[in-house]
């Protein structure tokens, strides 16, 4: 009697692997068990603010912002490891490495501003 060979996938690619870590740990830095928790309006309903001001709440919007901007940063880290490999083309290098730093700068900045915004007793000179 002949046996039947079916070969089933052993484990998880690890692009996908990747992919699923970097999902969750983006959803749990932005904030995305503080909005399944408390669940709490997804924008300001004034529409003045995409930030609240209280440190003890958020909006939806302020998540998903919060979000893209770490996404962005962590781009900004994987072009300045890309232009890492690229050494013997000195131009594409200089060009990854410098989007990269713009990327991080650019997170940094708009992650400060938000911050700023919603503690601003840790930042006395931005009253």
């Amino acid at each position: 009697m002949k046996r039947l060979k079916i070969s089933l996938p052993t484990g998880l690619s690890p692009l996908l692997a990747f992919g699923i870590v970097l999902a969750v740990v983006l959803f749990a830095m932005s904030g995305g068990v503080f909005y399944l928790v408390n669940s709490p309006s997804f924008t300001n309903p004034s529409g003045t603010s995409l930030v609240n001001s209280s440190l003890q709440d958020q909006y939806g919007i302020e998540m998903v912002l919060s979000m893209a901007l770490i996404f962005v940063g962590f781009v900004g880290f994987l072009l300045i490891y890309e232009s890492t490999k690229h050494v013997y083309n000195a131009s594409y290098a200089t060009k990854l490495l410098w989007l990269g730093i713009v990327m991080i700068a650019i997170s940094v900045i708009l992650l400060h501003w938000m911050m700023i915004s919603k503690a601003t007793w840790l930042y006395p000179w931005a009253r």
